[in-house]
């Protein structure tokens, strides 16, 4: 595939928001179903950065990239129901200026949670993961001293499994907890994982 097969690409993002919004929202995915090469695809990416005006994002787009880029292992095991969800909660929340993006986005989550339950999706390991990325989010406040998250799964494991998109990998049921912690305020945030005492009976 050449340039003028790029150019072809091009000329139909610029006629097509659809098509557009789906680039945006996952490039490479939209890439191979053109038929380009992950090389071409980060090409094609530039050259519609550089064209588009940051590719001319409507406001839902840039936000949504912005809840992608922090919940981004969520997004890779919910797919389509990511956006699926995501689409209902702007439609039910409105609009959010950029400055409170993390505030939206931890009510995004909360929303997730809560419709995944009521869709029977999130009773395995995926409300964890969803946790475990509400929580990082929580941590990168630079005035948040401390952030805890306890987790039915082993969330290591877990983390890293879906960041390898592994799909031999298992998801253990290990409870865990995961700390996040500042020294003081704006200092850089540590973070550790524990396996949580299991309580006797008796």
């Amino acid at each position: 595939m050449g340039s003028s097969d790029i150019e072809e690409i091009l000329a139909r993002l610029a006629a097509d928001a659809e098509l557009r919004a789906r680039f945006v929202e996952n490039p490479f995915a939209l890439g191979r179903e053109l038929g380009l090469s992950p090389t071409r695809t980060r090409q094609l990416r530039r050259e519609a950065a550089a064209r588009f005006d940051s590719f001319d994002a409507t406001p839902r787009e840039r936000r949504f990239m912005q809840v992608n880029k922090l919940l981004p292992l969520t997004h890779n095991v919910l797919k389509e129901r990511f956006t699926h969800y995501f689409d209902a909660y702007v439609a039910e929340h409105g609009g959010v200026a950029i400055e409170r993006l993390f505030g939206d986005v931890l009510r995004f989550a909360e929303y997730l949670e809560e419709k995944l339950r009521e869709d029977y999706l999130g009773s395995g390991w995926t409300l964890d993961l969803l946790r475990f990325e509400t929580a990082r989010v929580k941590a990168a406040d630079p005035n948040r001293r401390l952030v805890v998250a306890a987790f039915r799964h082993d969330i290591s494991r877990l983390v890293r499994g879906v960041a390898r998109k592994d799909a031999m990998f298992e998801a253990i049921v290990r409870r865990s907890v995961a700390v996040w912690w500042r020294r003081r305020p704006h200092a850089p945030v540590r973070y550790a994982v524990f396996a949580a005492p299991r309580l006797r009976r008796g």
